[in-house]
């Protein structure tokens, strides 16, 4: 089911497509005005799906004349941002979204993507929880230096 929150998500990554820089600029009331919502949906939207983890940079200022920045990370920011998210452990559901972040930022093709989540699963490793996250977190890591 397609919800407010996607539907907005898709609305600022096809402007973000549109633009001529890496970044746009919106007025929060005017995109809560566009998408018939309050600004605190829009918060929540920036909040969750435009983060640094998924390539994005939010820079808001609030007032009079406020805007809220959008901009895709370069590659280099992007993998210097995982990986100092990754720190020296990674669940197999939090090094599913790393992934599944470098798939969608065009980073690892498809196959890529399905092998290294195969590959980091806790399946895959049959370790311990502890001794697994801890492998899980160093493969990673691996990846995004050779990429």
């Amino acid at each position: 089911m397609w919800s407010l929150a996607d539907e907005m998500e898709h609305w600022i990554k096809a402007m973000l497509d549109e633009a001529e820089d890496r970044f746009i600029e919106l007025r929060r009331s005017e995109l809560a005005d566009h998408f018939a919502c309050v600004p605190s949906q829009v918060t929540y939207v920036l909040s969750t799906r435009f983060v640094p983890e998924r390539g994005y940079r939010v820079v808001s200022r609030r007032g009079a004349g406020g805007f809220i920045r959008i901009e895709r990370l370069t590659t280099a920011d992007l993998l210097e941002q995982l990986s100092e998210l990754i720190g020296s452990a990674l669940t197999a559901q939090e090094a599913a979204e790393v992934v599944t972040n470098l798939y969608q930022a065009g980073l690892i093709n498809e196959q890529a993507a399905q092998l290294a989540m195969v590959l980091t699963s806790n399946e895959a490793l049959n370790l311990s929880s502890a001794v697994a996250d801890r492998v899980r977190a160093h493969m990673i890591k691996t990846l995004l230096a050779n990429i």
